[in-house]
């Protein structure tokens, strides 16, 4: 395909270079340095002229491809009638991102539409978001706070870390077994590290991190039916710390 590209340039070159010899239409810098490097004779300059012309409008051609390599794709069609995002407007440059998919199914956005026609059905697509959107937004509200209320999701060490302290000193709510666990070795440990380099870092530490602890112990008496301030307890704490989450507790913490 690129060679039929290429070989398509190169005859669309010659012949510009060729009426321009036939009109003697000279491209007057070209024309100067072929005449110059043939010291005067005509015929040798019109031999030099087609080499220095197509090497010009050959860079010109390239200048030209990588100045429309870095625009940008406006509308393009994802060319399947289920996708919801049928139309994208791409605002990044082509050539740095290579093939793009529609973020809808996956499929190669590469057929250019109409863009009355692209924006046309954008506007309808909103549309009809817009209607079903507030019924749309209370059935995934109550679903989400149903299943908030029954049930806690497992994190890893970074989401329970990153958790516990965007819920800083949030005491309502639940906890899952890992959330609180994690954030558990995370107080221990750090604790103990900070302690070895300096007592000062240590005391800090423990400032910045005992509030998010509490809170996320309480959420964890929560999450297996119990108040809060059971947490207070020493070492029967621990046992229901480690205890499952009661899916079936109606109770609202």
């Amino acid at each position: 395909m690129s060679k039929n590209i290429s070989e398509d340039i190169d005859k669309k070159i010659a012949s510009i270079v060729s009426k321009e010899l036939k009109s003697e239409n000279y491209d007057d810098d070209c024309w100067l340095k072929a005449f110059k490097k043939a010291d005067g004779d005509e015929q040798k300059a019109k031999a030099f002229y087609i080499d220095f012309r197509t090497n010009d409008l050959k860079k010109q051609t390239e200048k030209e491809k990588r100045a429309d390599d870095l625009k940008t794709n406006s509308h393009v069609q994802c060319g399947r009638s289920f996708c919801i995002n049928r139309y994208q407007i791409l605002l990044i440059p082509k050539k740095s991102i290579g093939v793009q998919l529609c973020e809808g199914c996956g499929n190669t956005l590469d057929q250019k539409v109409n863009e009355k026609s692209a924006l046309r059905d954008i506007e309808r697509q909103q549309s009809k978001t817009n209607e079903n959107y507030t019924s749309t937004t209370i059935i995934k509200t109550s679903t989400s706070n149903n299943s908030n209320s029954k049930k806690s999701k497992p994190m890893n060490f970074g989401e329970s870390i990153s958790s516990c302290f965007k819920k800083y000193a949030t005491f309502e709510g639940r906890a899952s077994r890992s959330e609180f666990w994690y954030f558990f070795l995370f107080f221990v440990g750090g604790s103990g590290i900070a302690s070895i380099i300096n007592p000062v870092i240590d005391a800090i530490f423990i400032l910045g991190t005992l509030l998010p602890y509490t809170a996320v112990g309480c959420r964890r008496m929560h999450d297996v039916g119990r108040s809060g301030w059971f947490q207070c307890i020493p070492l029967v704490n621990i046992v229901w710390w480690c205890e499952q989450s009661d899916n079936s507790s109606t109770n609202k913490f």
